[in-house]
């Protein structure tokens, strides 16, 4: 038991967990210190996505929450994905309550853009997620078509930008299934929905959308 604790505070001393927002020390347990707990909006935020499907998200895309984000994007903070994952689970059980969702599935990236980046930060957020969830998460659909960024786009481009952009993979995973549809950001819905509209092609049951931030009401 000593050699346990000892291997435990060992460990805490060489890679101490920090606050994804702030930066500041927490415990291992925890996925945010307690300031920045209470800037988490109780009721997050909800939205719907083009073609009339819903979408739920705890965070704005302001301040620390923005930034950390961008850290996690940009500055390889992967290990940020499970500090993450459980806000994310908090939000769909008050926003879709009962529902049963029987897998995972994410926004896709071209796989020159995951080249670049090294990895699908959409992904990593549904693997913490499947964990936390107990139910798995699948790649269904794939994006084979280069797109420019949606940053900076006007909201018809945004639209136009994306059309054709994605494609189902597995058809047989889609079909009368219910899929719980995940992305780091919403903005205008435009990629969530040119995603949900190309899984609706293989005839799930339903799709619900969520996402870690929103830029809604922000414009």
């Amino acid at each position: 038991m000593a050699e346990k604790l000892n291997c435990g505070f060992l460990h805490s001393l060489l890679y101490p967990v920090r606050c994804p927002y702030c930066n500041k020390l927490i415990e291992r347990h925890e996925y945010a210190c307690k300031d920045c707990l209470r800037d988490i909006p109780e009721n997050g935020i909800e939205q719907g996505v083009l073609g009339g499907y819903r979408c739920c998200s705890p965070l704005p895309y302001t301040g620390n929450f923005k930034k950390a984000m961008l850290r996690f994007k940009l500055g390889g903070k992967r290990r940020y994905a499970k500090r993450f994952a459980p806000l994310l689970y908090k939000q769909i059980k008050e926003s879709y309550e009962d529902t049963v969702f029987d897998y995972i599935t994410f926004v896709p990236m071209h796989k020159v853009n995951i080249r670049q980046r090294g990895f699908n930060q959409s992904e990593l957020l549904a693997l913490e997620l499947s964990n936390l969830m107990k139910i798995p998460y699948f790649k269904v659909i794939e994006k084979d078509k280069m797109t420019h960024a949606q940053h900076g786009l006007k909201l018809d481009q945004r639209r136009t930008n994306l059309k054709g952009a994605f494609k189902v993979i597995d058809k047989q995973k889609i079909d009368g299934r219910s899929i719980l549809l995940l992305d780091d950001i919403i903005t205008t819905g435009s990629t969530l929905g040119e995603c949900a509209k190309t899984l609706q092609k293989a005839k799930p049951s339903y799709i619900c959308c969520v996402t870690l931030l929103s830029v809604a009401n922000l414009y």
